[in-house]
């Protein structure tokens, strides 16, 4: 994958490119920012060009044999680690080396709920313990083909604690010429440990110019920056218009004092698994902020899909400066107590009530 594939992210990559012509390139490189927006693309991008036996100017050459072999996904010096569900003992994110390069040659802008789609059946990823010992085995070795290797960690807030703390060392003593690329949704969830020992450099979302040509000006504005969502959007059947559904129906239930609805409703999204309770969640927050942003009359602010936009001004109207900040808390509170395993049918309904009291 070469630099020319990313779209938009100008300045990123001349940065990129700017370091590894200068020498300066870090051994351990975060990228961060929001999903969808072509962290792991760059990544993909900067190892080739750091492999390639016969780079150019601006971007890897495209022709050499390193060039072939990662688009392919299969360099011998080019590793992966991203998070991956227990279907062994000891999984490893190898074992899912087939699906990840399936994934990836279809396309690098996915999300780390299609991710799990592909290979969790609702399930949870996360890297596991035993992975810091594939990382250490695999960066042992001497380069195959030249003189460097990269080692990809894709969303590396899903690391355990063990592993993470196994590779502390490694991180800030890397073997001559071997370099760390860990490309981050949530850099905050990140041990300290883990994010000093890296230079941070922030990715921005995708220039609304740069998606237009691909989505059209309106698809463009409303998904901000993130192809996953223009795609989404553009398909008309992303998963916002599930959540949407969701959301609307229990809105009508809190407003109606429907409890046994609640109740009833809980149960539903529970059943669809731990990851959707949270993605639920996520968007909850978003429509909630759409909504009440309505109130300032500025248009240019929000980002409405077409499903949700004869909903929002109707519901705004019970939502106010005295109860959005206890609906967002809400919410996000519902997030930390299901990560932390709580029993979601619980937490659903909780939340449920707790909405009722605020909004009337």
């Amino acid at each position: 994958m070469q630099f020319k594939d990313i779209i938009g992210q100008q300045p990123i990559k001349q940065r990129i490119i700017g370091l590894i012509q200068e020498n300066r390139l870090p051994h351990a490189l975060l990228l961060w920012g929001n999903e969808g927006i072509g962290k792991l693309g760059l990544s993909i991008a900067l190892a080739q060009y750091l492999l390639c036996n016969n780079r150019q100017e601006g971007d890897a050459c495209g022709e050499c044999l390193s060039c072939k072999q990662i688009k392919k996904l299969m360099h011998p010096d080019m590793h992966f680690v991203f998070p991956i569900v227990k279907k062994t003992t000891e999984p490893i994110c190898d074992d899912f080396l087939e699906e990840w390069r399936e994934m990836i040659t279809q396309t690098p802008y996915f999300s780390y709920q299609q991710w799990m789609d592909k290979i969790g059946d609702g399930k949870q990823g996360q890297i596991y313990s035993r992975e810091s010992e594939e990382i250490i085995r695999k960066l042992s070795y001497k380069g195959f083909q030249g003189d460097y290797k990269v080692m990809i960690i894709w969303l590396p807030e899903k690391m355990n604690a063990i592993c993470a703390n196994k590779l502390l060392k490694l991180l800030e003593e890397p073997p001559e010429k071997t370099f760390f690329i860990l490309a981050s949704n949530q850099p905050e969830q990140l041990l300290s440990t883990i994010s000093s020992r890296t230079q941070m450099i922030h990715v921005p979302n995708i220039a609304t110019e740069d998606l237009q040509p691909i989505f059209g000006q309106e698809v463009a504005r409303v998904a901000n920056g993130n192809y996953v969502k223009a795609l989404s959007i553009q398909n008309q059947a992303g998963e916002s218009k599930i959540y949407f559904d969701l959301y609307r129906n229990l809105m009508l239930m809190v407003v109606r004092h429907d409890v046994l609805g609640v109740k009833n409703w809980a149960e539903q999204l529970h059943e669809m698994g731990r990851e959707e309770m949270k993605n639920f969640l996520a968007y909850a927050q978003h429509i909630t902020r759409e909504c009440f942003i309505l109130h300032f009359g500025a248009s240019e602010l929000n980002y409405l899909e077409v499903h949700e936009q004869d909903f929002a001004p109707k519901f705004a109207r019970f939502l106010s400066a005295t109860n959005i900040e206890f609906i967002m808390e809400t919410f996000a509170k519902a997030v930390t107590d299901i990560e932390q395993n709580g029993n979601g049918k619980i937490v659903l309904f909780d939340t449920g009530l707790q909405l009722m009291t605020k909004i009337k």
